[in-house]
């Protein structure tokens, strides 16, 4: 599989392949490295003749076979886009495999399924052979930064860390959201080249909806910096401080559960069946399986229970209680294990 950072990064330099397959979660991504695809392999001028999209729910095969071997009209290269490539049955790719052995040099066939995995291994291997197959994932907290940057620099712009961070902690991962956001802040920025984080906060709209799983989810990663960010927005929201904690412990006796699951030899599937554990969360919840001990996640408790008791009876703001239950949670401060 090529890696979709190896993907953009041929594609940026103007490496187009006869074949390539898309797939995966993450459809904005998607989209982006097939308009970069257009954009490199289609002359404006002619793009009428030499670009087709299709739909393989409504195209058979053959239809497209034949679209692929037609020659281009007056350029060098024409794009045919084949969507929805998981609807063909095993008649199609019969006949569409011998074409994927043997692409035609002057056609870049882009193949796009809608399923987070496709397993025709005929195609995925005849693809590999002669064009790349990338799986398309969610990119990870600590990726979108990056891409924010990235998304700045396609378009001429430069935009400063804090800015790109100020944008990610209010939008959020939806990265169409953050890219529409982008757009405004781009337009209101005039002929500068620089986004700045004045920029970035006088346009970006507040879309992240945080939830108390939320901060129970980035305590489980032991991602600190994160949690305090929910934290913060929780109760600025008003939630109370009690229900907060309630969360946070449920979360740590499910992660016992599965942890005794999994020294019984009981595999990750499993696990997360039993205990429910919804598609959207399950590497999210893998991650948290591994960062806490068996020995840590029992010290854990001791730590709520104290958190719960401070909540009810000291005079402190619940927001500091539960900031300071962070820090031994996540690390820092007295730390799992070292007293309650």
């Amino acid at each position: 599989m090529t890696k979709y950072q190896d993907l953009i990064s041929s594609l940026k330099k103007g490496t187009i392949l006869p074949l390539y397959l898309f797939f995966g979660e993450e459809e904005f991504l998607v989209q982006e490295a097939v308009d970069l695809i257009i954009k490199k392999a289609v002359d404006p001028g002619s793009r009428d003749f030499n670009f087709n999209t299709v739909y393989c729910r409504e195209t058979s095969a053959s239809d497209i076979v034949n679209l692929c071997q037609a020659l281009p009209f007056m350029t060098e290269k024409r794009l045919v886009i084949a969507k929805e490539i998981d609807a063909l049955k095993a008649a199609d790719l019969e006949e569409l495999v011998p074409y994927l052995k043997d692409p035609s040099p002057s056609t870049c066939l882009v193949m796009i399924a809608n399923q987070r995995k496709y397993d025709k291994k005929s195609v995925v291997s005849a693809v590999e052979a002669r064009g790349a197959a990338t799986v398309f994932y969610s990119l990870l907290d600590r990726d979108i930064v990056a891409w924010i940057e990235g998304w700045a620099g396609a378009r001429g712009l430069r935009i400063r860390r804090d800015a790109a961070q100020y944008v990610w902690q209010t939008i959020g991962n939806d990265l169409q959201k953050i890219s529409n956001e982008l757009e405004k802040v781009a337009i209101s920025i005039q002929d500068r080249k620089e986004i700045v984080f004045d920029d970035a906060k006088a346009v970006v709209g507040d879309f992240r909806e945080y939830t108390s799983f939320d901060l129970a989810d980035a305590i489980g990663r032991k991602n600190r910096e994160k949690a305090f960010l929910i934290l913060t927005r929780l109760v600025q929201e008003g939630e109370p401080p009690v229900g907060l904690l309630g969360s946070v412990a449920w979360n740590f006796r499910r992660l016992l559960r599965a942890k005794a699951m999994e020294a019984s030899g009981v595999g990750y599937d499993e696990i997360k069946r039993k205990l429910n554990v919804i598609f959207h969360q399950s590497a999210a919840f893998q991650e948290q399986m591994r960062k806490f001990s068996d020995q840590e996640l029992r010290g854990a408790f001791g730590i709520l229970l104290s958190t719960d008791k401070a909540l009810k009876s000291s005079g402190l703001s619940g927001r500091l209680v539960l900031e300071r239950m962070i820090l031994r949670l996540c690390g820092g401060g007295s730390g799992i294990g070292h007293g309650a």
